[in-house]
This record gives structure tokens, C-alpha cells and sequence, in this order.
């Protein structure tokens, strides 16, 4: 069985984006941040239960990491590319708007949302998406907007946790980046229904 620290090194050492699209907001999400919500939900006893679902899942970091702990999980995109990716490392894909997720209701859903940048309010299309067929969703969002998706959560009928604040570093990915390393601000979450779908 891995320790929380290999799992992080794991999945530092698996492929990334071939060709990131900017449109998607796609980043990679590290190592160590994908270890402590893995291995939390692990902790939790979480994994065992059910199926996780990897919501716009990228190259499936969170599914790889879940699948490493002995969990179940499948990787739900709207891009192949990155599917692509995912089902060389073995995962399960399904091609998947997140905001319309093709899962039945009760799985558990590992997310590192789009923040919203380029398209306003993207992180919490993810988190209703979500909502649709989770009871329990771990989620990073951007550290400003922390009060507002706590307030969020609650009216979609979620208790908000926060699990630890991140810092992401972001390489310069794309052509309107300017610093070698830039680092974003993010608070973990972990979210709980506490009323109906």
C-alpha cells in the first residue's frame, strides 16, 4: 500500500497535457494536492464505497490516484485529447459535459474545477454539475472565492469543508504567460449533502 508521500510522487511522474487548451482552463494538478484529497477520502473509509467519479478529469490524475488506493473510478471530459491520455494509463473514459455528468447519482466526485477566469462563474457550472450526482464532492477552488462557493454549496444543499489552503504553481502554459512560475491560492474542499437531490 502507498503512503500519502509515494502517491504524491506517483502521480507527479505521470504524463501531462500534450497540447493544454486555454479555452478549457487546463492546468496540471500537482502531485502533492491530488495525494492530500485522495488520501483524505481514503482515510475517510470513502473509497470502498462506491464509485468516484474524476469530473473534468483531464488527463485523470484524481482517477489514477483513487485507482492506486484501490478504489473505483472513471474519468468524465469533453476533451478526447486528454482522454486520450487517461485510458494509456489504464483508467476508465467517458466523453462528459460537466455540467450534464453521465454517472447515476451516489458516486463520489474528485474535481479540480476550471476558477473561472476565462469564462466567469465556470467553477460553480462544475459544482452544480456535480451536485447532480454526488453526495459528496472534494473540490479546489480559487482561495478569493472561497465565501462565495461555500455560500453556493449551501443552496445546492452542501455543507462546505475546508481541507487545506494549496498554493498551484502554474509553469507558463500558455502564450499570455509571463512569469516562470506563478502561484495561485486555493482552498480544498470537501462538500456533503445534507439535503436532496
Amino acid at each position: 500500500m502507498l503512503d500519502k508521500r509515494s502517491l504524491a510522487r506517483l502521480i507527479d511522474s505521470l504524463p501531462t497535457f500534450r497540447e493544454p487548451k486555454l479555452r478549457l482552463e487546463q492546468y496540471v494538478t500537482p502531485g502533492d494536492v491530488v495525494a492530500t484529497i485522495v488520501w483524505s477520502s481514503f482515510m475517510r473509509g470513502e473509497l470502498g464505497a462506491g464509485w468516484a467519479v474524476d469530473l473534468g478529469c483531464g488527463t485523470g490524475r484524481f482517477a489514477y490516484a483513487i485507482t492506486a488506493l484501490g478504489g473505483r473510478a472513471v474519468c468524465l471530459d469533453i476533451d478526447v485529447d486528454a482522454l486520450r491520455i487517461a485510458r494509456e494509463l489504464g483508467l476508465d473514459v467517458a466523453v462528459c459535459d460537466a455540467r450534464m455528468p453521465c454517472a447515476k447519482a451516489g458516486v463520489i466526485v474528485f474535481m479540480n474545477p476550471p476558477f473561472g477566469v476565462w469564462k466567469t462563474h465556470a467553477d460553480l457550472e462544475f459544482l452544480r454539475g456535480a451536485s447532480k450526482i454526488a453526495d459528496i464532492i472534494y473540490s479546489i477552488h480559487k482561495r478569493t472565492t472561497q465565501q462565495f462557493i461555500e455560500r453556493a454549496a449551501a443552496q445546492l444543499g452542501y455543507r462546505a469543508e475546508v481541507i487545506e489552503i494549496a498554493y498551484i504553481p502554474i509553469p507558463p502554459m500558455y502564450r499570455h504567460h509571463r512569469k516562470w512560475r506563478h502561484k495561485v491560492e486555493a482552498t480544498v474542499f470537501r462538500f456533503q449533502r445534507t439535503s436532496g437531490y
